[in-house]
C-alpha cells in the first residue's frame, strides 16, 4: 500500500491518515522529503493484493506505478507498510536490492536483537536476528540484508525455516551493490532460522562471527 502525496488533488483523494513526521523520520525519511511533504496534502492511494506466488512482482510493479505518478505530479511516495518515504528512482527499483523493502529496528540492540520492518508486505514473517554483538551490528545488518535478498527471491517456493548459508554475493545484492553479480560467493556464514508462531517471526542466529568468516582479510 502506497500513498502518493501531491500539492494538487488528482481527483481521487483518499482519507488514510498519513504517518506522522516523527514516525517517517524514525524509519529513515530524509529531512528534505519531510519538508516537501509539508506542502503536499492531497493523497492518492495505491492498494494491491496478490496471491503469494505473485506478491513480489505486484509489490515491485505497484511501487514503480506510485513513483511514476509522483514524478508526473511532483509528488512524494510513502510506503505505508513501514512507513517511510520512497526516494528511489523508478529505474532503480529492484527486488534483488533487499534493503529497498525493509528497515532495521534497532530498539532492542542492547538485548542483542535486530528486527526487520517491511517483509510482511511480501507475505513473509518479519525477521529477528538474535545474538547480535552491539559493536559489530553493521556486519550483522549486512548478513541480514543478504538473507532478506534470499527470502524475497525464494519465497514462497522455498520454506525459509531451517539451515541456510549467506554468501558475500547475497549481501552485495541485498545492499544494492552494482557489482553484486561479480562479487565472489566463496565466503559465507551459516545461519539457522526458526519460526516463532506466537510472535509470527523468523528467528535467526548466526553460527559464526561474520567479521571472521566474511570480512577478515
Amino acid at each position: 500500500m502506497y500513498a502518493v502525496m501531491t500539492v494538487e488533488s488528482l481527483g481521487t483523494d483518499d482519507l488514510v491518515p498519513p504517518p506522522s513526521p516523527d514516525l517517517l523520520r524514525r524509519y529513515g525519511t530524509s529531512e528534505t522529503v519531510l519538508r516537501r511533504l509539508r506542502s503536499r496534502h492531497s493523497q492518492t492511494l495505491l492498494l494491491r493484493t496478490a496471491p503469494l506466488s505473485d506478491i513480489a512482482f505486484v509489490q515491485r510493479d505497484t511501487r514503480i506505478e506510485a513513483l511514476r505518478l509522483a514524478e508526473e505530479h511532483d509528488g512524494v511516495v510513502i510506503d505505508l507498510g513501514i512507513p517511510r518515504a520512497v526516494e528511489d528512482a523508478t529505474d532503480a527499483v529492484s527486488l534483488a536490492h533487499a534493503t529497498q523493502w525493509y528497515v532495521v529496528d534497532y530498539d532492542d540492540l542492547d538485548a542483542g536483537l535486530l528486527r526487520t520492518v517491511g517483509l510482511v508486505s511480501f507475505g513473509l514473517p518479519e525477521v529477528v536476528v538474535q545474538g547480535v554483538d552491539r559493536l559489530l551490528h553493521a556486519m550483522y545488518g549486512a548478513v541480514l540484508a543478504g538473507l532478506a535478498h534470499r527470502l524475497i527471491a525464494e519465497w514462497p517456493a522455498h520454506d525459509p525455516v531451517g539451515d541456510a548459508t549467506v554468501t558475500l554475493r547475497d549481501i552485495a545484492y541485498g545492499l544494492g551493490d552494482a557489482a553484486a553479480a561479480s562479487t565472489p560467493s566463496d565466503r559465507s556464514v551459516d545461519v539457522t532460522i526458526g519460526y516463532d508462531a506466537d510472535a509470527d517471526l523468523l528467528v535467526v542466529r548466526l553460527l559464526a562471527d561474520p567479521a571472521a568468516v566474511l570480512f577478515a582479510p
